[in-house]
């Protein structure tokens, strides 16, 4: 299977195939279950903890590998009340991987932190001719971030392709700064009506904290849209997949027939209706 040939250009197909990808990583955290597509096999299990006052270690994605190609993906919000308590907590602390690297989200900082080192042992096991692909939805896809730039600068793995869906803002506009000149190729794919990605705020001021809090999201921005009747489905990696494989039909369906399982069910994403739906008659 060919993901893409081309870097630093966006690739629908690519696309497609991360968000199928960044599906699977919720059964495998909920019931323990992982579809992955023909040629692939697991190599890695990842693992951290949540919530910085209570840290409860969950399974947060793993690392698949091909003939061609690394996969390492991110979940992102699936765990009550451990991970929204870490989405919440946007206090800054300075990203500790990389010098002058600004400073990033402590919730979600201190996720990937708990998992980084043997994160990166095991990732050093495998070849770094191949493809290095990093992507994670909704909170995983600021895992992604964090780790694509931590593994950019201190591992063999130079340029890893990253593909974040309804990521949120991770760090401030050093941070931002640091990981757009380091990490070349990465693709923000964000629904304009998925409220999430809209979080943290760009701004806290005093007195949120003494000096105040910045954020500022990473490039490269792909905006897509799609607006559904349930609103908080607008940030469903079911319904990206959906929107994405509209742009390129032929290579999602061949995806999800020579790959049982693995695509995610889309039935859910129904489109937005507008009115009130009462179970008797409004009055």
């Amino acid at each position: 299977m060919v993901i893409s040939n081309k870097e630093n250009i966006f690739s629908n197909r690519a696309a497609t195939f991360l968000a199928a990808m960044c599906y699977q990583t919720y059964p495998f955290f909920l019931e323990g279950k992982l579809i992955l597509p023909m040629g692939f096999e697991l190599r890695y299990i990842i693992r951290a903890y949540a919530n910085v006052e209570n840290p409860t270690e969950e399974v947060f994605g793993f690392i698949a590998e091909s003939k061609d190609y690394i996969i390492i993906a991110f979940r992102g919000y699936a765990s009550y009340p451990a991970d929204l308590i870490a989405a919440y907590d946007i206090l800054q602390i300075p990203y500790p991987f990389v010098k002058n690297g600004g400073k990033t989200s402590r919730g979600f900082t201190c996720i990937y932190q708990s998992t980084r080192d043997k994160l990166i042992r095991e990732l050093n096991k495998l070849s770094a001719t191949k493809k290095l692909y990093i992507t994670g939805h909704n909170y995983g896809g600021a895992l992604a971030t964090l780790a694509a730039l931590d593994i950019a600068e201190n591992t063999g793995f130079g340029h890893p392709i990253v593909y974040t869906y309804g990521s949120p803002r991770v760090g401030d506009p050093d941070f931002a700064c640091r990981f757009n000149k380091e990490v070349k190729n990465s693709f923000r794919i964000f629904n304009i009506h998925d409220s999430f990605s809209t979080f943290p705020d760009r701004v806290y001021p005093p007195p949120f904290t003494e000096e105040g809090l910045t954020y500022q999201h990473v490039k490269t921005k792909v905006p897509i849209s799609f607006q559904l009747n349930d609103t908080p489905r607008n940030d469903g990696i079911g319904c990206y997949f959906k929107k994405l494989s509209k742009r390129n039909p032929d290579f999602a369906k061949a995806l999800c027939c020579d790959n049982p399982g693995f695509c995610p069910n889309t039935e859910m994403c129904f489109p937005f209706q507008g009115t009130c739906k009462c179970p008797v008659p409004c009055i």
